[in-house]
């Protein structure tokens, strides 16, 4: 992989200059300036249909359908046109750095077409290690065809998984696995190799965040749904440099998000080295608001909601609305992901209730 160097110039000197963008909601927000109407988007808005072979592709043909920039605008850009959300994000899958080199953790597929054994040794680890570099001018194409479709207001974020859960996740060999006891085994057992697994996950988050910056987003997200199981002590000795060296990466004309959801106790950890702080609904906004003070702060509606849809849901966005003013500024999103079950004309209603809601 190019250098980090390399790496850092070639992410920030290729975006787009703040300057060619219109001064919407969602940009003010995110600067930490209430707009007059509050921003909404929502992890997990991305549609993607499927073709009839789905099931028929390998891995490697269904990553190569996934980068068709055809398919990357429709699945980008069609929440933006149905829903009339404020961003569209560059791909829907938080775990898509893992698929660009071959694993496939939901048919539990290595890069190699085998079984997916969990990572246990330092074999194991020498294996992942030497895995040949993905193409990422293909993750670029596909960011900027979005963008280039996408209405100038509109902001397109790029969302990712971070190093520690993507690293868990290589660990366990599973997505279902709430308590993460071989990570913990393998972090106080093999530091070392942790330091090495966490190191190559972080060059594969930092190398597919910045493609997509080139290619046009002007947000990147890191989502966590495991960090929660770490204390204060173990997140700071053995994931938060590597996500803060990540985002560190990026200048002042990115807006940097972090979401670990569930983790209250990390927010005033995270806080110093991000611009933005995703939060779950463990804790209301107001709560964040005093733990991390003068941070703008993303969520935290119960996804639920949606699919109860109506007044319960509106008044739920209300709570969520009136909690936010605690912070300088607010952009509505769900406490994880939306339902693909929910239903669209609900969706929208909801979007209309943010935008059109007044203090």
């Amino acid at each position: 992989m190019e250098s980090d160097q390399e790496h850092l110039v070639n992410a920030t000197e290729a975006s787009p200059h703040p300057a060619t963008r219109t001064d919407s909601p969602i940009r003010q927000a995110y600067r930490g300036k209430r707009p007059d109407s509050t921003p909404v988007w929502f992890l997990g808005q991305s549609v993607f249909e499927h073709p009839d072979n789905w099931q028929d592709l390998n891995g490697r043909e269904q990553v190569d359908y996934l980068l068709n920039p055809e398919v990357g605008v429709k699945t980008a850009l069609t929440p933006v046109r149905q829903f009339g959300v404020d961003a569209a994000v560059c791909t829907s899958d938080v775990l898509f750095p893992l698929r660009l080199v071959g694993f496939d953790l939901a048919r539990k597929i290595d890069p190699n077409g085998g079984p997916l054994r969990p990572l246990r040794s330092t074999l194991d680890l020498d294996r992942v290690l030497a895995l040949p570099d993905p193409d990422w001018s293909r993750v670029e194409a596909v960011s900027r065809a979005q963008r280039s479709e996408l209405a100038p207001e509109k902001a397109l974020i790029a969302v990712t998984g971070a190093p520690f859960v993507l690293s868990s996740l290589l660990v366990e060999g599973s997505a279902n696995v709430p308590q993460n006891l071989q990570t913990r085994i393998f972090m106080q057992s093999q530091p070392r190799n942790w330091e090495r697994l966490m190191s190559w996950t972080s060059s594969l988050v930092r190398h597919f965040l910045a493609a997509q910056v080139r290619g046009g987003a002007e947000v990147i997200q890191m989502v966590d749904p495991w960090v929660r199981t770490l204390t204060e002590g173990e997140y700071a000795c053995l994931a938060e440099s590597y996500a803060r060296e990540i985002f560190n990466e990026f200048d002042d004309d990115i807006t940097r998000i972090s979401c670990s959801l569930g983790a209250a106790h990390l927010l005033s950890s995270v806080a110093p080295y991000v611009d933005v702080l995703g939060v779950g609904d463990e804790l209301t906004l107001a709560d964040a608001a005093r733990i991390a003070p003068r941070m703008v702060l993303q969520g935290n509606l119960d996804p639920d909601y949606i699919l109860l849809g109506g007044q319960g849901a509106q008044e739920a966005a209300r709570q969520v609305l009136e909690s936010g003013l605690s912070a300088p500024a607010h952009v509505f999103n769900v406490a994880g992901k939306l339902d693909p079950e929910s239903d669209p004309a609900e969706v929208h209603r909801l979007v209309d209730f943010i935008h059109n809601y007044r203090f």
